[in-house]
């Protein structure tokens, strides 16, 4: 199986250690080990999205989004670099009259 690699990582923590989640699988390794007690809707959309990113009937970056999104939820997220920032939006310069 080819490894699925975000983008950009995923940083999270728990019991005092940080893990850098760079991949489906790693992701996929993360959510198998959560403690079932803490599993909710989020964490079901998380584990569906990396199986379909592994199926490949989602992006790898949809996956990460839908990880990223568990992970901030559950308050493990640490950081997750934007993958398309937005533009800079300066102020316009008003239009000149032609004379």
């Amino acid at each position: 199986m080819a490894k699925l690699t975000f983008l950009a990582p995923v940083q999270v923590e728990t019991n005092g250690g940080v893990h850098e989640i760079d991949s489906v699988q790693d992701a996929m390794m993360f959510l198998k080990h959560w403690p079932t007690g803490r599993r909710g809707p989020v964490f079901t959309c998380a584990e569906r999205s990396c199986n379909a990113a592994i199926a490949g009937q989602m992006s790898v970056e949809q996956a990460r989004q839908a990880f990223v999104s568990f992970a901030r939820i559950a308050g493990v997220l640490i950081s997750a670099e934007p993958l398309s920032p937005l533009p800079k939006v300066g102020r316009k310069q008003p239009r000149q009259r032609a004379v």
